[in-house]
C-alpha cells in the first residue's frame, strides 16, 4: 500500500497568506494606512466615482464596514463621497489629489512587497506558481484583482 503524505496546500496557502499580509501591513506602516485602506484606495482610483454599494459589492462585505474605512479615508483627506447626479440616494466615491499622490506612492511599496516574498523564485517559477494560484483562485470563484472578505464561504 502506498500512503502518501498529504501535500497540505491549503495550510501552507493559509500560513502564506498570513504572513504576506502581515508584512504588508507593516510595509504599510510609514504612509499611516491598513491594507484594506490601500484596497480601496486601488479600486476607487481605478474606478472613479464608483458608488460605496459597488465597492461593498465587489469586496464581498457588508456596507458598514466599506463605510467605516471610507470614513478614515475621507477624514484623512485621501477620498471625498459625492451624492450621485443619477440617484440621489448613492454615493459615489472619488480620489482627492492627495489620495491620488498616496495610491501612486502605493504601487513601490506593493512591488517591493511582492519581490521579497516571491525572492528565491526565478522568473519560470513565477509564472508556474501564477498560473496555479490563478487556477486555484478561478475554481474557487475568486477574482485576482479584489480582495474579498472569504469569511463566509464554506
Amino acid at each position: 500500500m502506498n500512503a502518501r503524505r498529504p501535500r497540505r496546500i491549503a495550510f501552507l496557502l493559509a500560513q502564506l497568506g498570513a504572513d504576506a499580509s502581515a508584512a504588508f501591513e507593516e510595509a504599510l506602516a510609514p504612509l499611516g494606512i491598513t491594507a484594506s485602506e490601500a484596497g480601496l484606495l486601488r479600486m476607487v482610483g481605478r474606478n472613479p466615482g464608483i458608488s460605496q454599494k459597488a465597492v461593498s459589492e465587489q469586496l464581498g462585505v457588508g456596507p458598514s464596514r466599506v463605510v467605516a474605512v471610507l470614513d478614515r479615508l475621507e477624514r484623512a483627506g485621501h477620498v471625498e463621497r459625492r451624492r450621485s447626479a443619477t440617484d440621489r440616494r448613492s454615493h459615489e466615491v472619488h480620489l482627492t489629489p492627495d489620495g491620488q499622490r498616496l495610491l501612486a506612492e502605493l504601487r513601490p511599496i506593493a512591488e517591493a512587497h511582492e519581490a521579497a516574498f516571491t525572492k528565491g523564485l526565478n522568473e519560470d517559477d513565477l509564472e508556474r506558481l501564477a498560473a496555479s494560484l490563478a487556477a486555484i483562485a478561478a475554481s474557487r470563484g475568486i477574482s485576482s484583482e479584489i480582495h474579498r472578505d472569504t469569511r463566509g464561504r464554506g
